[in-house]
């Protein structure tokens, strides 16, 4: 992921900040145990789908501003920052992690807990999630692996929703009815 971090000056409403998010999943390769999705989303409490890497990289870098109070030395933070630290979000979250049962049908998409994982992938223990501050080019291999995400297709063709004229609270939908394709990739990458 790419994250830019700017400051914004004489709007309407004042000053603030703002950030834009280019790449997309992560893919994590469980060898023939199959494989996990680490998406830029969080999974809230409401159960709605927020960012999580803009803020978590704050977080992580010991920045205790949001977005739209950066001080410049919280920008000069950003700009030297380097090296492989623990992922924290202040509220003791991760980004949203997924797997399918069948990667070729995205109907069999399931939300995996970071202390599940060993229920779907034995012998496989999630101990955290480091970020790497790097200069490496951004990846672009999540289309070729789900090639129905590259598609124009309603989310509610691809992710099991409910029929027309059914509606339930938001809190009571399961995870496959609040993703959309869109939530495998960054803001600027959609």
């Amino acid at each position: 992921m790419e994250i830019t971090y700017s400051k914004v000056t004489r709007s309407l409403i004042g000053n603030g900040g703002v950030t834009r998010l280019y790449g997309e999943a992560l893919i994590f390769d469980l060898g023939d145990k199959s494989t996990a999705y680490i998406l830029p989303v969080q999974h809230d409490p409401n159960n709605t789908l927020t960012q999580v890497y803009e803020a978590g990289v704050l977080t992580s870098l010991g920045i205790k501003n949001s977005i739209g109070s950066l001080s410049e030395a919280d920008f000069a933070t950003l700009r030297d920052a380097s090296g492989r630290r623990p992922f924290k979000l202040k509220t003791g979250r991760l980004p949203v992690i997924v797997s399918f049962k069948n990667e070729t049908d995205p109907k069999t998409i399931f939300e995996i807990q970071s202390a599940d994982f060993g229920r779907y992938f034995p012998g496989i223990h999630f101990t955290g999630l480091d970020i790497e501050i790097t200069t490496d080019p951004i990846t672009n291999k999540l289309r070729e692996r789900l090639p129905w995400l590259d598609t124009a297709v309603a989310p509610g063709k691809i992710f099991p929703r409910d029929p027309p004229g059914v509606s339930r609270p938001r809190n009571e939908l399961p995870f496959s009815y609040i993703i959309t394709p869109a939530r495998f990739f960054g803001d600027g990458s959609r």
